[in-house]
């Protein structure tokens, strides 16, 4: 299992994750695919790649914390 401190450590970190994905899904993704590009500068397909990446990171994690957590 991990120590105490490590897993705090990766849920904060689910928790940002997860509140990045959903800033990108509510506001980013509407606007780049409206103006074509999002609040940040990033274009429609990089955003879809940045959501991509975040949830690939989430998932990673996510298991992380199962296998640990048992």
């Amino acid at each position: 299992m991990l120590n105490e401190d490590k897993y705090d450590y990766d849920v904060e970190r689910l928790g940002q994750l997860r509140d990045e994905l959903q800033r990108l899904e509510d506001n980013d993704y509407v606007t780049a695919y409206y103006k074509g590009y999002g609040s940040e500068g990033l274009t429609l397909d990089e955003v879809r790649d940045t959501i991509k990446d975040l949830e690939q990171q989430i998932r990673q994690l996510e298991r992380e914390l199962d296998e640990d957590g048992e």
